[in-house]
């Protein structure tokens, strides 16, 4: 799997520097406003997902049958947003803002294939606070899996093909785990179907 994930994911160590991440981190958690989504399951029982979201952007990306209002661009997203932009060829119009409370806080294997993304599906995905694994699996050896350790600072680049053959998670962890906000800028075609505001 190394080999094959070696041309569609790549990691910018430190790319974002100690201080900056810091900062951005503090800002982050402190003024975004932050929601906690729900959904109903068929039986009746309200599920919540196991972290804080936001959203923001020109483009909302609605996922797990939610719906969301992006909020605009801020200075300090747009800056984290130009440094992002800096790696990739797509334009970026469309941001999740993910916040890790503890080691309890996850997100399940997924894949990012909403369709309105821009093809090939390019990613850029910054992390800010503490450090995590994010794991890859194959969709068709769910066995076949490669962890990356990702730190404050880190910018992990996903493009081609990934989001069609592999899912993607942040696993649960019981080691002692601080607070993590991780950014994912997307690029995405307008949604004719929005009504006009």
């Amino acid at each position: 799997m190394e080999r094959y994930l070696r041309d569609r994911v790549r990691v910018y160590r430190a790319h974002i520097p100690p201080d900056h991440a810091e900062r951005a981190f503090a800002a982050l958690r402190d003024t975004v406003a932050w929601q906690h989504p729900h959904y109903d399951n068929p039986d009746g029982r309200r599920v919540y997902l196991p972290r804080l979201t936001a959203n923001c952007g020109e483009e909302s990306y609605d996922y797990s049958g939610l719906t969301f209002d992006p909020l605009p661009w801020t200075p300090l997203l747009a800056s984290l947003r130009d440094i992002a932009a800096a790696l990739v060829d797509p334009p970026l119009n469309a941001l999740i803002l993910q916040r890790y409370r503890d080691g309890r806080d996850r997100v399940h294997w997924h894949a990012d294939d909403n369709p309105r993304q821009h093809q090939p599906v390019t990613i850029v995905s910054v992390s800010l606070g503490a450090s995590r694994t994010m794991q890859f699996r194959r969709e068709a050896d769910k066995a076949d899996k490669l962890s990356i350790a990702l730190h404050s600072g880190d910018v992990l680049v996903m493009r081609g093909d990934l989001q069609q053959t592999h899912r993607h998670r942040i696993p649960r962890t019981a080691a002692p785990c601080g607070e993590r906000i991780n950014l994912t800028f997307r690029s995405l075609r307008p949604d004719r179907s929005a009504p006009v505001r």
